[in-house]
C-alpha cells in the first residue's frame, strides 16, 4: 500500500527523478516521452551531436525543459496538453552564434556553468548548483569560483580579474553600464539573481562589440521571455528580503518585477553585525571620530539601508520580433551620528549612492540567418556625502564630495550567419558620458582653510566594429574581430583588433590562443579629502590630458583543455601590458596627491581541475600571477609589486546532493598582499617615514566555508515550492589581516603632541546565515 501511494503521488506531482550525465539529446527526449506520457515533435537535425547533463532527484517537467533550453540552442512550445514543439531558439544575437550546435563544455564546475566555444563562462542562476558559503546564487561572488577572479577585500563587487582592478571591469545589466555593483559597500551584490537569466563572463577573446574596458566583461541579462501562467516568489535571509513577480498580460506581453529591500535598520541581526564589523572597521564610523583614543563617545543616529528594484515589459509582436523595456534602481544610504561631550563635539556623516538605468531594446529576425538588435539606452550614478562637526559657539567644519555620470547611448549590432561554418557580424555604438565630481571643505573657524575641487568633463564616442567566425565543429574555431573608437574629449580614434583560435589535438584535447588590445577613457581615481570618514574614497573620472590618462592594455592567452569521463582539466598562460596608469587610479600611501604616469607588467597561469562522480562534484581552481609596476617618479623609476597582488591561489570546493538536500564545502588560500612599511615619524613630527614601497607582505589568507540547502513542495500539484537554507562563512573563525596603513595621532603627551599609529583591517569572522523562500 506504501508503494501504490507513494507512486501515486510522485504520478500526481508530475516529477520523478532524473540522471542525465552527457546523455544524447535525443535519448534524453525519448526517456521524457515515457517518464511524462507526453509527444516532441521536431527536425532531428536541431538535435544532432548535442548532449544533455542534468541530475536531480525529484524534478518537474519545465525543471528538465529549462535545463535543455539553458545548455543548447533550443526552445520548447507547448502546443497542447500532451504535444510540444522544439525548434532553434530565435532572436540569437553574436554571442550565441559564435556558439552554433554546440556547448563545448555543458557543466564547467557545477551544473548551471557552461563554457562555450568563444571562450567566455556562463552562469545560469535558475540552475546553478550549491556553492560554498552562498544559500543563493550571488551574481558577481559565483563568479569568484573561476580560476584568476580574485576578491583580496572579501567584498562581492570588487573583482580583480587576472590583476586587474574592479573599475576596469566594464559590467552590463540588460545593456545598461552599471557603476555601481554592490550593496552594503560591496557585502552583497547589486542585481537580484531570482530576474536574473545568464551571466556571460569574459577575460580574454572578447567580442569587439564590448569596449571601453581593459580587463573584463560581465553582461548580466534578465528574464526575456513571455511566461505562460504567472510566477513569482519572495524570501528573506539574515539581511534583507526580497520578491519577484513574472505576470503575462498577454499571450504576446509580460511584465516582470522585482525588489529587495533590507530590514537591517529595523532588525540588527548577527549576519549583518558581522558584515558591518568587516565594513567599519578603522573608520570614521568605528572609531566615533575619536580625537585622542580614551574620548568617550555617544552614539546619536545610527541608519544604514539598501534596495533595488527592477520593472521589465517584454513583447513579442510577431515570430521575429522582441521588443524590451529593462529599468534598475539600486539605493545604498548611510546616516550615522555621534556625541563626544567633552569637547561638546556633534558629528554627523551622511552618504548617498543610486544607480539608475533603462534600456530599449528591439531585436528582428529577417530570417535564419540574418538578425539584428537596435538599443539604446540610459545610466545615471549619484554619489552624496556630507560630513559635519559643529562644536561649541557656533563653530563647525564640513566635508563634501559629489560624483555623478550621466551615460546614455544608442547600437545597433546586425548578425549574418553566412552558411554553417562562417558568420559575420558588423556594428555600430554612440555613447556619451558627462562626469562630474567635487571635493569640498569648509571650516568657519579657520576660513582659509576653505577647500573646492570640481571637474566637469564630457565625452562621445563613435564606434564602428565587426566580428567575423569560421567554425568547424570539433576541428577549427576562429575568431577576428576589430573595433574602432573615436573619443571627443582626447580627439583620438583608437583600434583594437582581437583574435581568438581554438584547434582540436584530439577528441578530448584542446588548444586555445587569444589576443586583444583594449582602451578604456574612464576610470576611478583615489581622493584624499574624504579619507578619515574611510570608506568610498574613489571617484570617477574621464580620461583627460595631465590628469587622468587613457588606460591601454594588449592581451595574450595560451591555453589547453582537456574534457573527457567527467574529467575537465582547463589551463591558460596569459600576459597583459597596460599603459596609463597614475598614482591617483593606484593610489600608494606614502606618496600621498602628488601625481605620477606609469604602467604593469603582469603574467599568470589559472588551472581548473573538475570531476564529477555521480551526485559528488569536486574542483580545484588555482591561480599564481606576477604583477609589476613602473613609474617615473616613484620609488627611483624601479619596478615594484602591485597593489593587491596576489602571487598564488587556490580554491578548492566539494558539493553533494542526496536527495532533497544539496551540501557544499570551499576552502580557499592565498598569498597577503603588499604593502608599504612605515618607520616612524619624520624630523617635522607629523609626517610618516616611509619604506620602499609594496616591499612588506601581509600573511597568508585562508577560510572555509559550509552551504546546505533542502527543497521541499507546499503543494500536492507542485504549484508552491520552498527552501530552506543555512550557510557558515570561515567555519573555523581564521581572523586574516585584509590590508595595513598607518596615520598620525594626536597625543596626551605635550612633549610628543604625535604618534604613530598601525592599523590593520581583519577578515570576516565566522559569520551563519539563514534563508527562507517560496515560490510559485
Amino acid at each position: 500500500m506504501f508503494f501504490f501511494l507513494l507512486v501515486s503521488l510522485v504520478n500526481a506531482q508530475e516529477r520523478t527523478s532524473i540522471n542525465y550525465n552527457q546523455e544524447p539529446l535525443v535519448d534524453v527526449l525519448l526517456d521524457i516521452e515515457k517518464k511524462f506520457d507526453i509527444k516532441f515533435s521536431f527536425n532531428s537535425e536541431l538535435i544532432n551531436k548535442q548532449s544533455i547533463t542534468f541530475l536531480k532527484s525529484i524534478a518537474s517537467l519545465q525543471d528538465i525543459i529549462t535545463a535543455i533550453e539553458s545548455q543548447t540552442n533550443l526552445e520548447f512550445q507547448k502546443a497542447s496538453e500532451r504535444y510540444y514543439l522544439i525548434k532553434r531558439q530565435t532572436l540569437l544575437d553574436l554571442l550565441s552564434t559564435q556558439q552554433l550546435d554546440e556547448v563545448v563544455i555543458s557543466e564547467y564546475i557545477t551544473s548551471g556553468v557552461k563554457k562555450k566555444d568563444d571562450g567566455s563562462v556562463v552562469l545560469t542562476p535558475k540552475t546553478l548548483g550549491i556553492l560554498p558559503g552562498l544559500t543563493e546564487s550571488d551574481v558577481l561572488q559565483s563568479l569568484q569560483l573561476l580560476p584568476g577572479v580574485q576578491s583580496p577585500t572579501e567584498t562581492t563587487s570588487g573583482l580583480y580579474v587576472r590583476g586587474g582592478t574592479p573599475d576596469q571591469n566594464q559590467i552590463l545589466w540588460d545593456g545598461i553600464k552599471m557603476y555601481n555593483t554592490g550593496h552594503f559597500f560591496g557585502m552583497i551584490s547589486a542585481f537580484n539573481p531570482y530576474i536574473t537569466k545568464d551571466i556571460a563572463f569574459f577575460s580574454n577573446g572578447t567580442s569587439a562589440r564590448y569596449g571601453n574596458s581593459i580587463s573584463s566583461v560581465i553582461d548580466i541579462a534578465s528574464y526575456n521571455n513571455v511566461p505562460e501562467k504567472i510566477e513569482g516568489g519572495l524570501g528573506f535571509n539574515m539581511t534583507h528580503a526580497d520578491l519577484f513577480l513574472k505576470a503575462p498580460i498577454t499571450k504576446k506581453f509580460a511584465l516582470v518585477a522585482s525588489a529587495r529591500k533590507s530590514y537591517t535598520d529595523a532588525i540588527n541581526t548577527f549576519t549583518f553585525q558581522n558584515l558591518s564589523s568587516r565594513v567599519f572597521q578603522n573608520t570614521k564610523i568605528s572609531e566615533g571620530n575619536k580625537i585622542y583614543d580614551d574620548d568617550n563617545v555617544t552614539l546619536t543616529n545610527d541608519s544604514f539601508s539598501f534596495s533595488d528594484v527592477t520593472l521589465k515589459a517584454i513583447f513579442n509582436p510577431s515570430e521575429g520580433d522582441e521588443v524590451v523595456f529593462s529599468s534598475l534602481f539600486t539605493k545604498n544610504k548611510l546616516d550615522y551620528g555621534f556625541l563626544i561631550e567633552e569637547f561638546e563635539e556633534v558629528s554627523k556623516d551622511v552618504l548617498d549612492i543610486k544607480n539608475k538605468g533603462l534600456s530599449l531594446t528591439w531585436n528582428h529576425n529577417y530570417s535564419n540567418s540574418f538578425s539584428h538588435e537596435i538599443q539604446a539606452y540610459y545610466s545615471n550614478f549619484e554619489l552624496d556625502y556630507e560630513g559635519t562637526n559643529n562644536y561649541p559657539n557656533d563653530l563647525f567644519n564640513k566635508t563634501t564630495k559629489n560624483n555623478i555620470i550621466l551615460d546614455k547611448g544608442i547600437s545597433i549590432h546586425t548578425n549574418w550567419k553566412i552558411n554553417k561554418e562562417n558568420s559575420l557580424a558588423i556594428g555600430y555604438q554612440l555613447s556619451s558620458n558627462k562626469v562630474d565630481f567635487s571635493l569640498g571643505y569648509d571650516n568657519n573657524y579657520f576660513p582659509d582653510d576653505l577647500y573646492e575641487d570640481i571637474n566637469r568633463k564630457s565625452n562621445s564616442t563613435n564606434t564602428i566594429y565587426t566580428d567575423y567566425q569560421f567554425k568547424k565543429t570539433r576541428k577549427w574555431l576562429i575568431y577576428l574581430g576589430l573595433r574602432g573608437d573615436f573619443a571627443s574629449l582626447l580627439k583620438k580614434f583608437y583600434l583594437e583588433p582581437r583574435l581568438l583560435t581554438e584547434v582540436y589535438l584530439s577528441k578530448p584535447i584542446k588548444a586555445k590562443i587569444a589576443l586583444e588590445r583594449r582602451h578604456q577613457n574612464l576610470s576611478q581615481i583615489l581622493e584624499f579629502n574624504t579619507r578619515d570618514f574611510g570608506l568610498e574614497n574613489q571617484v570617477w573620472a574621464l580620461a583627460q590630458d595631465d590628469y587622468v590618462p587613457l588606460q591601454r592594455s594588449n592581451k595574450l592567452s595560451i591555453g589547453f583543455n582537456f574534457n573527457d569521463n567527467g574529467w575537465n582539466i582547463d589551463i591558460d598562460f596569459y600576459k597583459i601590458k597596460t599603459k596609463g596608469l597614475s598614482s591617483l587610479t593606484r593610489g600608494f600611501e606614502s606618496t600621498g596627491a602628488n601625481y605620477s604616469e606609469g604602467e604593469s607588467s603582469i603574467s599568470g597561469i589559472d588551472i581548473l581541475l573538475k570531476k564529477r562522480i555521480n551526485n559528488y562534484r569536486t574542483w580545484l581552481s588555482y591561480t599564481t600571477t606576477k604583477k609589476d609596476f613602473n613609474f617615473n617618479d616613484i620609488n627611483n623609476s624601479q619596478s615594484f609589486s602591485g597593489n593587491f597582488h596576489i602571487a598564488h591561489q587556490l580554491y578548492w570546493s566539494h558539493s553533494y546532493k542526496l536527495n532533497a538536500f544539496d551540501f557544499s564545502l570551499g576552502w580557499r588560500f592565498r598569498t597577503g598582499i603588499p604593502y608599504t612599511k612605515a618607520l616612524g615619524l619624520q624630523d617635522d613630527g607629523y609626517s610618516i617615514l616611509y619604506d620602499k614601497i609594496n616591499n612588506e607582505r601581509l600573511p597568508n589568507y585562508h577560510r572555509l566555508d559550509f552551504s546546505a540547502t533542502y527543497k521541499f513542495n507546499i503543494s500536492k500539484s507542485d504549484t508552491w515550492r520552498g527552501k530552506l537554507g543555512f550557510s557558515l562563512l570561515n567555519v573555523y573563525n581564521k581572523k586574516s589581516i585584509l590590508s595595513r596603513d598607518n596615520r598620525v595621532r594626536l597625543s596626551t603627551d605635550p612633549d610628543t603632541p604625535y604618534f604613530l599609529q598601525e592599523t590593520t583591517k581583519t577578515s570576516l569572522g565566522i559569520t551563519p546565515n539563514l534563508v527562507f523562500r517560496i515560490e510559485f
